[in-house]
């Protein structure tokens, strides 16, 4: 089965058949007219602003309660792991500034080569700081769906390409904002991306659930090895 795009999808491994229909009923660019499906850098996009100022909260009260991530606390798998509650006054200084729903994305190597790459949830007060070592993405959603964006830039070829485009000294290289500014993203339009999210949301729901399947499995497997055999 082809995915949109002329991806093959092996569907032995996703039991579920309405997730296959959706699969393959993916928008293509061939389903538009192809003046509205083109690559555009994304500086070009309107609504996409890269690093935000932290001018937006200068009157919130120095004892404001924010989450804090340190670049440890973001998985290699594309989520944030751990979230600690610190005061605005705390956090004042050089740590990156984000919001709910932006992306944060390491910049120094080797972090950004592991994929340390995240939407942030749940934020406590829906307002974040970080490590100053991440770039933050941010997106009205009028023009580029915030999944959409994440996706493309949580991919191999993408920080193959990023790592190529590093400044700095060993040890201490980093991709410039200029980099992601310049990098031309095919984009349907909104309505089409909001389609190959929602397949994309399924996916990872299967997947999700098939671990929890595997993990039990495994639990019983012990059980079984544990009872009869020792």
């Amino acid at each position: 089965m082809k995915m949109g795009g002329g991806y093959e999808l092996n569907s032995s491994f996703i039991f579920d058949k309405a997730l296959l229909t959706l699969i393959d009923n993916l928008p293509t660019p061939q389903d538009y007219n192809l003046t509205e499906w083109k690559n555009k850098n994304l500086r070009e996009i309107k609504g996409l602003n890269f690093n935000p100022s932290k001018s937006e909260i200068s009157k919130l009260p120095l004892d404001t309660k924010v989450s804090f991530v340190e670049m440890a606390s973001v998985s290699n798998n594309g989520y944030i792991e751990n979230k600690i509650d610190k005061t605005l006054e705390e956090v004042k200084g050089s740590y990156t500034y984000f919001i709910e729903n932006d992306i944060i994305l390491a910049k120094i190597t080797p972090c950004m080569e592991n994929g340390k790459c995240a939407i942030a949830k749940d934020l406590t007060n829906q307002i974040g700081f970080g490590s100053s070592e991440f770039h933050v993405f941010r997106t009205d959603n009028t023009k580029i769906n915030i999944k959409f964006l994440f996706v493309f830039l949580n991919r191999d070829d993408i920080r193959k390409r990023a790592e190529k485009s590093m400044t700095g000294s060993s040890g201490h290289r980093r991709v410039p904002i200029s980099f992601y500014e310049n990098l031309q993203i095919p984009l349907p339009p909104l309505d089409a991306q909001e389609k190959i999210v929602q397949a994309i949301n399924s996916i990872e729901q299967k997947i999700s659930s098939l671990q929890t399947e595997l993990n039990s499995l495994n639990g019983k497997q012990k059980e079984i090895l544990e009872k009869y055999l020792f």
